[in-house]
């Protein structure tokens, strides 16, 4: 096999050049002895509520949690129906389950987010929740679909674990549903050095509630008011997540100028090149292809040396554990989400990556295709 030219993902190589940036802050947090909650957990989500021009951020301790906790304070009723999609990591079915609600999964438009007009025809009186994927940093049709729930009196939750900093018609996601919930996992955009979610908002209330269903219930040290759980996100993840918040920015342009090489080179091959939307800023947390000859052309890279990956290979609903019937397809089925799930390609992108080495991927992927 060949040497690796092009790695797929650099999280190591990104975290060693942040040590001496990192090793302050954990110093400092393991002498004072901070390590739940504090300053570095309120600055953290004081940093992301701005960011997204939101009233309230609330950290805990995965985005799977996020969507799950955010179910459980807006009263979203065990029971009931929650609408995703099947093409995206399974969490965001997971929690609903966890919750209690039975998943219904609608078809993907060819921005390989949800289809708006799908959803329309299958809400019903039975819907609880929709939870709108913005899928590998591209915003959903958020503005329609808030405006679907809205008619229908249904509950709107954004799934922004791959879309930190993207916006939609200019204002950021995770302020158009009732809460958007990020994911901070490692190999996210904005990733930490171990699991953490945050929920953005503009409900004081719901901020409040879901305050204490991170903590246990606890409105103080001795006082329990709900049942709750142990959900917060650790003082040391806080600290760490809030150096890399200073390069945020920076890592979200250099994933776009990257995307932009992609864009250019490889158009007018036989392929799809990663979807966008007009108004929206993308923030590439994937590069994505679509190809018929995926495979052959995998191959091809690896041998070249260059990692990719496919996100996701098999829906959710063709999934082990869904075939016990706990899921319900839209009507029609899912041929969209089926066919896309054949072609998809995830090309190396991360800010780690230099310029020639998105060249040489380009390379490889015209010499293939010529």
């Amino acid at each position: 096999m060949a040497s690796i030219a092009v790695a797929f993902a650099n999280v190591d190589l990104e975290n060693r050049q942040l040590v001496e940036r990192f090793v302050p802050r954990l110093s400092a947090q393991l002498s004072a002895g901070d390590f739940i909650g504090g300053d570095e957990v309120a600055s953290f989500e004081a940093t992301i509520a701005r960011l997204h021009e939101v009233e309230h951020a609330v950290a805990v301790n995965s985005g799977t949690d996020a969507l799950r906790l955010t179910m459980k304070a807006l009263g979203v009723a065990p029971g009931t129906t929650g609408i995703t999609v099947s093409n995206t990591f399974v969490a965001s079915v997971g929690a609903m389950v966890a919750h209690g609600v039975r998943p219904l999964l609608v078809d993907v438009d060819e921005d390989e987010n949800i289809d708006v007009e799908a959803l329309a025809k299958i809400i019903t009186p039975q819907t609880g929740v929709v939870i709108a994927v913005h899928l590998r940093g591209l915003p959903a049709k958020i503005e329609a679909i808030r405006e679907l729930c809205r008619a229908n009196d249904v509950v709107l939750i954004e799934d922004c674990a791959q879309a930190v900093l993207a916006t939609s018609g200019g204002v950021p996601v995770g302020g158009f549903g009732a809460a958007g919930c990020f994911s901070l996992h490692p190999l996210k955009n904005l990733g930490g050095c171990g699991d953490g979610g945050v929920v953005t908002t503009n409900d004081a209330e719901l901020a409040a509630e879901l305050r204490l269903l991170r903590n246990h219930g606890l409105r103080d040290r001795d006082t329990v008011v709900s049942w709750g759980e142990n959900s917060r996100l650790d003082s040391l993840q806080a600290g760490l997540l809030n150096v890399k918040l200073a390069y945020l920015e920076e890592w979200t342009k250099r994933r776009q100028d990257l995307a932009r090489i992609y864009d250019e080179r490889l158009s007018g091959l036989p392929l799809l090149a990663a979807p966008r939307n007009d108004d929206s800023t993308h923030v590439y947390h994937r590069y994505v292809i679509r190809t018929d000859r995926r495979e052959a052309l995998r191959t091809h890279l690896t041998e070249a040396g260059i990692q990719t990956a496919i996100h996701y290979p098999t829906p959710i609903h063709r999934q082990p554990a869904a075939q016990d019937g706990s899921l319900d397809l839209a009507p029609g089925g899912l041929p969209r989400t089926e066919e896309q799930s054949t072609r998809i390609l995830s090309l190396p992108l991360h800010p780690a990556l230099t310029e020639e080495q998105v060249r040489l991927v380009a390379d490889e992927v015209e010499r293939f295709f010529a």
